[in-house]
């Protein structure tokens, strides 16, 4: 059974993507309660991890390196981070859902698919100053 992302459909890329970070590159994430927007780059060396959440009428930016989260390893499905002394697991489990575990149980987030729309509208917003 072939597994074809919605992130890897574009005309610059192949029917088939090969990474974790290939596959999610561009596309835009969220929890239920729209608190925080998180993208993927393809770029282990670089901020490979964006994250944009609400505030009281501002946002704050993190990435990678403002969090100092590790990048570990890739496959196709999965992404793996040390983070806060812990170790994350990202799983695509299809097109609009990503799955985020920690490794020694416990903690389970579920990202959805969603469009640039809500980033858009965040950023209209001010960075946060506190």
């Amino acid at each position: 059974m072939s597994i074809t992302f919605i992130g890897c459909s574009n005309n610059e890329k192949t029917n088939e993507c090969s990474t974790f970070l290939e596959c999610l590159d561009g596309t835009f994430w969220t929890t239920n309660n729209n608190q925080s927007i998180w993208t993927f780059n393809d770029n282990v060396k670089g901020a490979y991890l964006e994250v944009y959440i609400s505030g009281y009428n501002c946002y704050n930016y993190e990435n990678n390196f403002i969090v100092d989260a590790e990048f570990k390893y890739q496959t196709k499905i999965n992404l793996s981070e040390d983070f806060n002394g812990a170790n994350w697991l990202y799983t695509i489990l299809n097109d609009t859902v990503v799955e985020k575990t920690k490794a020694t149980g416990g903690n389970t987030i579920y990202f959805y698919k969603t469009d640039e729309s809500y980033l858009d509208d965040l950023l209209e917003l001010d960075e946060c100053n506190y």
